[in-house]
């Protein structure tokens, strides 16, 4: 599972708990996932390529579906407008014009167009777009002061209010539902949701039990927008608003480098862009991982997982096989974008044989 091409660490049991929970919450949708992706439909149709027009990626359409549930007249408790819940300095600042009645929050286009360079100017000052979804939701100062105060840039390590620390696997819960429905099925039978009692409660009880779970800052405070399920406060957005004019001032860009590959290995043969096909290449040299050592020549064969609105492929290795012994090895490798170091690679117009693709191990 991926956010935005960075990888979900569903190893760690935190984070495989707070996935739950949020597709547990999100279980009664289930049942009317196909008239919610059909009322969807023509929203994702003006923000898509919007986002993929600022080089934002597509994971983050689902970002105005919980915010506001496409309502376009949606306000929160702390005063945030429209589809993508814009604050009104924030808005302004992003070019949009709110004046009386014509308030440019509650149009689609020019709504999502602020939301990309808004998104945009986040991951130059923060440099991960996991990151940016939790300032978009907490405030950009937030974020950097948790991330100073805790010393790295881990999202899923990050001490956050309650709203924050849950604010991206409510995203990541509406992508599986809308992507793998099928596979939550059950839930949607009172099967997770009958045994769950209050599955965030009993989360929440058994976070603090192991000591992952830091009660003692403030909560946030407010309503949701209306009585929405999808609804979500935003109190501390005054607090994103009033560092907004400083760091506009700044030109500071998160350099992203050249990253190195694990592996290197060239295509042998294509399969369809499409998930669940199989792909196979071979290894440009010799490489070892974890105990196994390969050579080049040796083909690594891989599956589609995803391919997004902007043609961005997730190619992921399940095995490597010898040459020479034809010996069997599984492992886990992730096409990579060497230029960000991200999951996720751009396919050529044409797809040719010895098209050569970085690879990190997982």
């Amino acid at each position: 599972m991926h956010f935005s091409g960075e990888m979900v660490p569903t190893e760690q049991a935190a984070v495989s708990l707070k996935l739950a929970v949020a597709l547990a919450g999100n279980g009664g949708y289930l049942k009317h996932v196909n008239s919610l992706k059909q009322r969807s439909q023509p929203y994702f149709a003006v923000i898509e390529p919007i986002l993929a027009k600022h080089n934002v990626p597509n994971d983050f359409k689902f970002i105005p579906l919980i915010e506001s549930n496409w309502k376009a007249d949606a306000v929160s408790s702390a005063g945030a407008v429209g589809y993508w819940q814009f604050m009104d300095e924030t808005a302004r600042d992003m070019g949009l014009k709110i004046d009386g009645p014509n308030d440019e929050r509650k149009d689609l286009r020019k709504s999502t167009e602020a939301a990309a360079r808004y998104i945009k100017f986040l991951h130059k000052k923060l440099g991960s777009w996991t990151l940016v979804a939790a300032a978009y939701n907490g405030g950009i100062g937030m974020i950097e002061n948790k991330v100073r105060r805790a010393g790295h840039r881990d999202y899923y390590a990050l001490t956050l209010n309650e709203e924050t620390g849950y604010y991206l696997y409510r995203a990541l819960a509406m992508k599986e539902l809308f992507n793998r429905a099928n596979y939550y099925a059950g839930m949607a039978d009172g099967g997770l949701l009958a045994s769950a009692g209050n599955p965030y409660e009993q989360e929440r009880a058994q976070a603090r039990r192991m000591g992952w779970l830091n009660d003692t800052e403030p909560e946030l405070t407010g309503s949701p927008v209306g009585n929405d399920p999808f609804a979500t406060t935003r109190s501390e957005a005054v607090v994103m608003d009033s560092v907004l004019v400083r760091l506009l001032s700044e030109n500071t860009k998160v350099s992203s480098g050249e990253f190195a590959a694990d592996v290197t290995a060239r295509l042998l043969k294509a399969g369809k862009p499409k998930v669940g096909e199989r792909w196979s290449f071979k290894l440009t040299q010799d490489v070892t991982i974890a105990e196994d050592e390969f050579k080049a020549g040796d083909v690594l064969y891989a599956l589609v997982d995803d391919v997004d609105a902007r043609g961005i492929v997730y190619l992921r290795a399940t095995k490597l096989v010898s040459s020479v012994s034809k010996a069997v090895v599984p492992v886990t490798l992730l096409a990579m974008n060497p230029n960000t170091g991200l999951a996720g690679i751009t396919l050529p117009k044409t797809v040719k044989a010895d098209w050569e693709v970085s690879w990190k191990v997982q």
